[in-house]
């Protein structure tokens, strides 16, 4: 078996399964006869061996991606409306109108189904379910249909690496049954909150015992973020390394008592270690976690020597062969360059440095080699994250878990451990008292700042492990990556795949104008997890103008967010007691070389509605290339803008309504004459839109259409003799995966 693990076989393994969310297709179980005769020749014919890494790479993704279109199919051709069985898989969270969380179903419309074919879904429930309970309800599915933009939150990559193929919703009109088995991890939850609930840190921990930060606010996980310490909270490979440190002492202390307990640092710290995993609720970062920690104990055992390098691959294969959609998630990278850049460092560090000097040292490696990860990820760096880690690292390590783990432990016993809780909740006030500061010390970096940081430390990385013609290599790779190949555009126009709702960026060189910004929610925006990033990512300098169409939730839901963030020049809007300029037919703008003609309303309002929406015309100056941004506006007021038929002539135009009927007249659409007409839509929404006998009405008069609920976000670029369109599910969107989630059934 040895000669299978070797370095290429490992290599090609890993390479090829982290390739497989981007098939387009998934071969079905019948393509699985070719990796096999792969492997059985090679036993024969040594020559095939370099052929065996991606064979086994083959089964493996062959194997998981034929299962989870199986459950995938059988869960959708049940029907929309179907009864389910369900087993519950992970905590349920609050959100708007109820909670949510992860369900096994077993059995759908009263068939059971076999172990390999249980499918996993999201579900929302009007109670708060807990591990161990099983649930019959009445559900409404629904496939998987995330937003799809440059930056934010990917709904249906998450999926992927949570293996989850569908959305359930118990119907409100409907009876369910609850069985309640109770777990000793509820009970020990209780137990938890019986003790803390007046306790002013409470929420941290609560996160670092269970693994829940659902408690945690906004602004603390932010301040956490920005010093670099967020890490900390979130269960994962330091804190399962803690709890095999404690387990690993105790074992030591046997082994000290009795040669013949060679084994027990071993044992006690994996049995520590299983036990804190269980405690967060064996959530996807602490099964990594534990796994990664078993197989490097096993590793150790291994005979021979092996080299970091080695051990590296070899965790790493082994993790995606338990799993191998986990490569989409970026917590596995996360983890798996920390492990690296420990091993890099131990390999090149001497043994006879002091552990104290080592650790400092250790601490400064993984900051600094993390800094590009971390920025591509948040968009930003903490400056003072190294001084953070350094204090509050070993302080975690040596104060807060160990006094967290033994007061919890100790409250079993009955006693009054009201001091301790106290003391545990203490032990945080350092950590809360230094985090207020944090925001000093961030940084944020668009991408091309990205860039030059990680080709930086990329450098400074080749010049520490490579040769001189590998120093050269790498330089020469640098620059070629940040060589502009292309020819840039005038200007850009990016409609936001936002769901229902409206938010367009209009960008020249590094100046932004917003029109729209999305919708709000009980905890986020439109603007918060898209809009901010994005401008961020762009390296945005100044936000000159902010467009509020209308003051709808879906339009101007996170409008408020945009200003205190990022202070606009002008707050354009229709509505007369919000922003500093009004919307008012005939005012004209000029912005750098584009020039902005509002065209609707006549007037202000005290309540901007559809029917008053901001309507924009917006022109270059040298190549008269013209955008119609429309708003919410309705018949009636195209009807008006009709009378003013010179105006509407344009290249492309922001479809008014969102594609419905009650907007977007023929005649309307015949005096535009757009060559791109695109639309703001939600796939699956229940607005159902846009209206087909709309989109032929464009089509009809020779506009290419494009919606962002089937084509993400939209880029439109224009150049001096040319103007082009790019649907980011175009670039991204076309991967098996995706398919299947948003069809319910590829």
């Amino acid at each position: 078996m040895t000669l299978y693990l070797n370095y290429w076989s490992l290599i090609s393994f890993s390479l090829l399964i982290v390739t497989s969310p981007y098939w387009p297709i998934m071969p079905n179980w019948k393509y699985l006869i070719i990796p096999c005769i792969l492997i059985a020749v090679s036993i024969k014919y040594r020559q095939v061996r370099y052929c065996v890494g991606a064979a086994f790479a083959c089964i493996v993704i062959f194997v998981h991606g034929n299962l989870l279109q199986q459950q995938t199919e059988k869960l959708f051709k049940a029907g929309q409306d179907i009864t389910i069985i369900a087993d519950v898989d992970s905590l349920f969270k609050p959100i708007n109108r109820g909670f949510q969380g992860r369900v096994i179903v077993r059995s759908i419309n009263g068939q059971s189904l076999s172990t390999f074919y249980q499918p996993k879904i999201t579900l929302k429930a009007p109670l708060p379910f807990q591990l161990g309970d099983t649930v019959t309800a009445k559900v409404s599915l629904k496939p998987i249909t995330g937003l799809l933009n440059e930056v934010g939150f990917d709904a249906e990559t998450y999926a992927l690496s949570q293996s989850i193929v569908g959305h359930g919703a118990i119907q409100s009109r409907q009876s369910f049954y609850l069985v309640s088995s109770g777990t000793i991890r509820g009970a020990a939850l209780e137990q938890f909150n019986r003790h803390t609930y007046l306790l002013a840190n409470r929420d941290i921990l609560l996160a670092l015992m269970f693994g829940v930060r659902d408690e945690l606010k906004a602004d603390r996980w932010r301040q956490l973020q920005q010093s670099g310490l967020s890490h900390l909270i979130a269960i994962s490979g330091l804190h399962i390394g803690i709890a095999f440190g404690i387990g690993w002492s105790l074992g030591r202390g046997l082994l000290r008592a009795h040669w013949t307990m060679t084994f027990a640092p071993t044992l006690f710290g994996l049995a520590l270690a299983m036990g804190y995993a269980w405690l967060a609720g064996f959530s996807i970062p602490t099964q990594r976690a534990m796994l990664m920690c078993v197989v490097l104990c096993l590793v150790q055992h291994f005979p021979g020597q092996l080299s970091y390098r080695y051990k590296w691959l070899f965790v790493l294969s082994v993790l995606l062969t338990v799993e191998p959609y986990w490569v989409v998630s970026s917590s596995l990278w996360l983890s798996m360059a920390a492990v690296g850049f420990v091993f890099i460092f131990l390999s090149v560090t001497k043994r006879s440095q002091s552990s104290w000097v080592k650790a400092i040292k250790l601490q400064a490696v993984i900051v600094l080699l993390m800094l590009p990860i971390t920025a591509l990820l948040f968009h930003g760096i903490s400056l003072s994250a190294f001084v953070y880690n350094l204090i509050f690292v070993p302080w975690f390590t040596f104060i807060v878990v160990p006094m967290l783990f033994f007061t919890f432990s100790v409250s079993y016993l009955g006693i009054n451990t009201a001091s301790l809780w106290s003391m545990a909740d203490l032990s945080l006030a350092p950590v809360i008292w230094a985090i207020d500061y944090a925001q000093w010390g961030w940084v944020d970096l668009s991408y091309s700042e990205v860039k030059w940081l990680g080709m930086l430390v990329a450098l400074l990385l080749a010049y520490r492990v490579l040769n001189k013609y590998g120093v050269i290599a790498v330089l020469a790779i640098c620059v070629s990556l940040d060589t502009r190949w292309q020819q840039q555009p005038l200007w850009e126009l990016s409609v936001f795949d936002v769901g229902h709702g409206l938010a367009i960026a209009v960008k020249q060189n590094n100046r932004v104008m917003l029109y729209d910004t999305g919708a709000a929610w009980g905890t986020s925006s439109i603007a918060e997890q898209i809009i901010s990033p994005y401008l961020v990512k762009s390296g945005v300098s100044n936000l000159d103008y902010l467009v509020l169409s209308h003051m709808d939730n879906d339009h101007a839901g996170g409008w408020q967010q945009v200003v205190d963030r990022w202070q606009p020049e002008s707050v354009i809007t229709s509505q007369s007691n919000v922003g500093e300029v009004g919307c008012i037919k005939g005012q004209t703008l000029t912005w750098n070389l584009l020039t902005i003609e509002v065209l609707w309303p006549v007037t202000q309002v005290t309540r901007a509605y559809n029917p008053h929406s901001c309507v924009l015309s917006v022109t270059h100056q040298s190549t008269q290339q013209k955008v119609l941004l429309t708003g919410d506006i309705e018949t009636i007021a195209e009807w008006m803008l009709i009378r003013d038929k010179d105006t509407l002539d344009s290249d492309v135009v922001i479809v008014p309504h969102h594609g419905s009927k009650t907007s977007s007249i023929t005649k309307f659409i015949e005096i535009m004459s757009p060559s791109l007409a695109i639309a703001s839509t939600a796939k699956g929404g229940r607005w159902d839109l846009p209206n087909l006998e709309v989109v032929e009405r464009y089509k009809n008069q020779g506009a290419v259409w494009a919606d962002t609920g089937s084509s993400g976000q939209i880029l439109v670029k224009f150049y001096s003799d040319s103007i082009e369109m790019t649907r980011l599910r175009e670039i991204k969107g076309g991967s098996w995966y995706r398919h299947m989630l948003r069809k319910g059934v590829e």
